[in-house]
């Protein structure tokens, strides 16, 4: 029959113009480095956000946010000649475990010591205004903050280097977030 030469280059056509690409709804970090600058955002209609001594006019929304200036050196990836896996050469101090230890402590107890919680995520996006937002779903862990202190540990892929913070409080203060690196220990407000 005709009709099966028919169907195979029609779906070979289809199938081969599928693929590549993104539909963009998954959130990436941001690795542009923004200046390290304190942004207050208020009003419930517009927003000013003073940053660095200029104004600008922006959607509304309420969080803090503190621009981390530091900058992870991502390595480079590694490319080899070796056609067979005999050839491999790896060095003898190489980890094949793709999973770290992180421990973060946060202090926020100069901004507020109300009953709070932070939340890290590994996936986000940076808006326009300087703010972060979370993709909820790439949560990599939460803790309740005492007094304005946590220590946090959890564990985190060795290609993860930037994470989003997030503190939420209970009575409703404003929450504050901050853009930390794999190297970072330490988160003071």
């Amino acid at each position: 029959m005709i009709i099966y030469p028919i169907v195979t280059v029609s779906l070979v056509l289809l199938l081969s113009a599928c693929g590549g690409g993104s539909d963009g709804s998954t959130p990436t970090t941001s690795t542009t480095d923004s200046a390290n600058t304190d942004s207050i955002l208020t009003d419930s209609s517009t927003n000013t956000t003073e940053s660095s001594g200029t104004d600008s006019t922006s959607p509304a929304a309420t969080i803090l946010t503190g621009a981390n200036p530091e900058v992870v050196d991502i390595p480079p990836t590694v490319s080899s000649d070796a056609s067979q896996m005999s050839e491999m050469v790896v060095a003898d101090n190489f980890s094949y475990d793709p999973v770290v230890a992180q421990s973060l402590e946060i202090d926020i107890s100069a901004y507020s010591t109300n009953q709070a919680f932070v939340s890290i995520y590994g996936g986000f996006i940076e808006n326009p205004d300087g703010s972060y937002s979370a993709d909820y779903n790439s949560r990599i862990t939460a803790k309740t903050l005492e007094n304005g202190f946590g220590d946090v540990d959890y564990l985190l892929a060795d290609s993860q280097y930037y994470m989003l913070a997030e503190v939420f409080f209970y009575d409703g203060t404003t929450p504050i977030q901050m853009r930390i690196t794999n190297e970072q220990t330490r988160w003071v407000w």
